[in-house]
């Protein structure tokens, strides 16, 4: 991860995700430069500057290979993870920086099985889909 900025410190969702992205568009140097341009360390921030791409798209519905993106409570800090299954309301992911207790801050790139809800509580809040492909 080291390769895409990571550093000692740094919460790592992100990079792993962006880990992910940079080798699947290794043989597509146009979205490859264009996905590094709008890929930040921050998770909410990535979304933010996705939102407005002309080469990707973001949106509310869950689909398989998008980045699914969380917001903690209402502040700036996030989780992010990759979509792997959507089924009637979860969704399976894979999440770097994570843990067997579900939370974001970890020791691993876990397999998780979530619930696919919209809330405005304390914890984790959806944001949203970025679509890849």
């Amino acid at each position: 991860m080291k390769a895409v900025g990571w550093q000692i410190g740094h919460s790592w969702c992100c990079y792993f995700t962006e880990l992910v992205a940079v080798e699947a568009f290794a043989g597509d140097a146009d979205k490859l430069q264009a996905f590094k341009h709008l890929f930040q360390a921050s998770c909410t921030a990535t979304y933010a500057n996705f939102s407005g791409s002309s080469k990707f798209k973001v949106g509310k519905v869950p689909k398989v290979g998008a980045l699914i993106v969380w917001r903690l409570g209402q502040g700036w800090k996030g989780h992010i993870g990759i979509v792997e299954e959507v089924g009637d309301g979860w969704i399976k992911t894979i999440e770097g920086n994570t843990n067997d207790q579900g939370g974001r801050e970890g020791i691993e790139v876990a397999q998780k099985r979530r619930r696919y809800a919209w809330t405005n509580g304390p914890g984790l809040n959806l944001v949203g889909f970025i679509y890849l492909v």
